[in-house]
């Protein structure tokens, strides 16, 4: 195998030493890594799409100020910061 780097070439040597099931959780952790970790430019559109996979969307007919007029009003009053002091 052709390596790039000297760096390439001690990682490699480095993996070769360990045993399979090692080697296997060192692969996990460099794909992590680069997938995770190290990316290579910020992809906004992948981004957002990301954190809209993980949301539900929003389904009201009523106004705006209804929806805001309905959460004030669901709001109570608590004294429950003065027991803290």
């Amino acid at each position: 195998m052709h390596t790039k780097t000297v760096y390439e070439e001690k990682v490699l040597r480095e993996m070769q030493a360990l045993p399979a099931p090692a080697q296997e959780k060192l692969a996990r952790i460099i794909h992590f890594m680069r997938s995770e970790i190290m990316l290579s430019e910020f992809d906004e559109k992948k981004t957002t799409e990301e954190f809209l996979s993980v949301c539900g969307t929003w389904e009201d007919d009523r106004s705006v100020e209804e929806q805001i007029r309905d959460i004030y009003s669901s709001r109570k009053s608590t004294n429950r910061a003065e027991k803290i002091f």
